[in-house]
C-alpha cells in the first residue's frame, strides 16, 4: 500500500475470463509477502487471469483480525479499512495473472489519481 507492504492483509483470488479452477486465498506476512492456498487444497493457482480481493480489517483495538477467524464479516467488531475497489469480492479492480514461476506483486494505493 503506497508502496509499503501491507502486512496480516487477506487475499482472496477469484478466477476470471477462462481461468480453471475455483481461487485460492493467501495472508500476507511482513514483508509483504503472500504464498496463495488454493481453495480445494495445496498452494498454488492455476496459471490465468484472477480479480483479487484485498481485505484489511481492523478490531477495535488498532490489530489486525487474527489469521483463520472465520466469523462473518457482519458479525464481526472489525471493520475493514480499505476502499470496496480493493476489498469487495465482487467489485475489486484489482487483477493479477498468474504464471508458473512468476512471483504476482499488487500495488494499492490510497492517493488520488
Amino acid at each position: 500500500m503506497d508502496e509499503q507492504p501491507l502486512i496480516n492483509a487477506d487475499l482472496i483470488f477469484i478466477p476470471v475470463e477462462t481461468t480453471p479452477g475455483v481461487g485460492g486465498q493467501a495472508r500476507t506476512k511482513e514483508s509483504g509477502e503472500f504464498a496463495v492456498t488454493y481453495s480445494r487444497g495445496g498452494e498454488g493457482l492455476p496459471a490465468g487471469n484472477y480479480r483479487v480481493a484485498v481485505s484489511y480489517r481492523l478490531m477495535p483495538d488498532g490489530t489486525p483480525v487474527p489469521e483463520g477467524d472465520t466469523t462473518p464479516p457482519i458479525e464481526s467488531p472489525a471493520r475493514e479499512t480499505l476502499p470496496r475497489k480493493y476489498s469487495d469480492y465482487d467489485q475489486s479492480e484489482l487483477k493479477a495473472t498468474v504464471s508458473p514461476g512468476k512471483p504476482i506483486e499488487l500495488r494499492l494505493t490510497t492517493k488520488k489519481k
